[in-house]
């Protein structure tokens, strides 16, 4: 549900009903789940479709910084938000109120009257809304979701004391000169302000405060306090603001056009597995994350990528299949260039914070499909210049086992209740291999390498193109009998 209310008399301007993004909360001791975020101030105004919006609603990664601000809380655990809103209350709600995503969720417009008064007076209204433990962020900064369970899992460990998210990476800051800077001491603020000579930390934007403290904010800022500085300054004075050093930090405030660009070129890192291999790290995800942030413009669906990499694939094992050379060579480039879109489902899902169940599922199924199809054609090709038997058992046997993978590794996915990639079960299936002392365990673990799909696809690019997608075949034909049996041992086991 979206709503507005007046900061003055709490009185319900504008309902909207509006689908829950992702019910998955962050499962510890403490539970912030609420969040006051500030979007009311005169920020730049950009050009979109001939109307000029705030930037809070421009377009970053795919998404509205608002909007992103909300989904990545929400991923955390935030299921209620306060949103204040003050120059351009109208438009923002009237932006926000239409984002299918966004209804469901709790999410609350207060208005702020006085809010060119300062940041402070924006922060009081929307503090006075709120008696639970609570997160404070600026709509204009992101933040990867690593780094907000981070967050959470420092305020945890101390949750009677306000925090503040710190950057301890000083030489990865984006513009320095613009940044808060911070002087820590025993673990607390000791300093803060842009312009300090000399600091340890750099404010993120993202702060912390425990139950009640909704209501001290808000008394200070009828008290006199101005800006957000003047609120934290008198904290610091009285109980204390705990520096909560985020470590692997990635953030990013986003107040011009240069820092816009930089915001999306962290949000790509988002998008690199530290679990990738070689092939994908040097090679796909250089192409793949560069079509993600292209496709993401368009709000493209992952699942209408995992759909057309399927049909892209299918055609390609349909040219090979036919045996001709030069058509296996273009089958062979189509499936190439499948495998780096192959990528780009994933790093949508988490790009724009899509990830499904039957995302997932969807994904395992096809993707184990279309190695299988085309493994096949490849056996087919070998029969039709051959003529040998062998080929055409063979390829019974490829197509059989693969399926049958194929629908275990599906059942497996559905089965754990969210969203679970192919590199997960195969993450799966590399620790029961390692973990069982057998001789086969053993040989099969030296050849696991092979297996990746980053690493097969390449491998069947270079074969096909050379005259060598026979040798291919017979690869994936003993790859096919390997993935069958040690699949089924680790995840019948988990």
């Amino acid at each position: 549900m979206l709503r507005a209310e007046n900061s003055v008399d709490g009185t319900v301007e504008l309902e909207t009903e509006t689908p829950i993004i992702n019910k998955k909360e962050t499962k510890t001791a403490l539970k912030i789940e609420h969040a006051v975020i500030l979007a009311a101030g005169n920020g730049e105004r950009f050009q979109e479709k001939g109307v000029k919006l705030p930037k809070v609603l421009l377009k970053v990664g795919g998404l509205r910084l608002l909007e992103r601000a909300v989904l990545a809380l929400n991923q955390v655990g935030v299921k209620h938000f306060y949103i204040v809103v003050g120059a351009y209350r109208e438009q923002i709600v009237g932006v926000m109120s239409k984002i299918d995503r966004l209804k469901d969720l709790d999410v609350n417009f207060v208005e702020c009257a006085n809010y060119n008064e300062g940041n402070g007076v924006s922060f009081g209204a929307g503090a006075s809304q709120v008696t639970e433990p609570f997160f404070l962020t600026m709509s204009d900064h992101i933040f990867s979701i690593p780094t907000l369970n981070n967050f959470v899992a420092d305020v945890t460990k101390h949750p009677n004391l306000p925090a503040l998210a710190c950057d301890a990476n000083l030489p990865e800051v984006f513009d320095m000169d613009d940044a808060t800077k911070v002087v820590s001491k025993n673990g607390k603020i000791h300093e803060i302000g842009k312009e300090l000579p000399k600091y340890d930390l750099v404010d993120m934007g993202l702060f912390y405060f425990p139950k009640s403290y909704g209501q001290k904010i808000a008394k200070k800022v009828d008290n006199g306090a101005k800006s957000v500085s003047d609120i934290i300054g008198q904290l610091i004075a009285e109980t204390g603001v705990r520096t909560a050093v985020v470590e692997e930090a990635l953030w990013q405030d986003v107040d011009n056009p240069s820092m816009k660009k930089e915001a999306e070129k962290r949000l790509v890192q988002t998008l690199i597995k530290k679990t990738d291999g070689w092939v994908s790290k040097n090679i796909n995800r250089h192409f793949s994350t560069r079509t993600s942030l292209f496709l993401a413009k368009f709000n493209t669906s992952p699942n209408a990528v995992t759909t057309f990499v399927f049909f892209f694939t299918l055609y390609g094992a349909y040219l090979v299949a036919s045996g001709e050379y030069m058509k296996i060579a273009i089958g062979a480039l189509i499936f190439q260039i499948a495998s780096i879109l192959d990528g780009c489902d994933g790093e949508l899902a988490r790009l724009m914070y899509k990830g499904s169940k039957f995302g997932a599922w969807f994904d395992t199924i096809t993707d184990n499909i279309r190695y299988i199809a085309f493994f096949a054609a490849l056996g087919i090709a070998g029969y039709v210049n051959t003529g040998s038997d062998i080929y055409y058992y063979a390829t019974m046997i490829v197509t059989v086992g693969g399926l049958y993978t194929a629908f275990i590794m599906g059942r497996y996915v559905w089965n754990q209740g969210g969203p679970l990639t192919n590199l997960e079960v195969t993450k799966k299936v590399d620790e029961q291999v390692k973990a069982d002392s057998n001789i086969f365990n053993k040989l099969v673990g030296k050849l696991r390498g092979i297996e990746k799909q980053d690493v097969s696809a390449l491998m069947l690019f270079v074969l096909c193109i050379i005259g060598l997608y026979q040798v291919m075949f017979w690869i994936a034909f003993v790859g096919v009998i390997i993935a069958a049996i040690t699949i089924t041992k680790s995840v019948s086991k988990g």
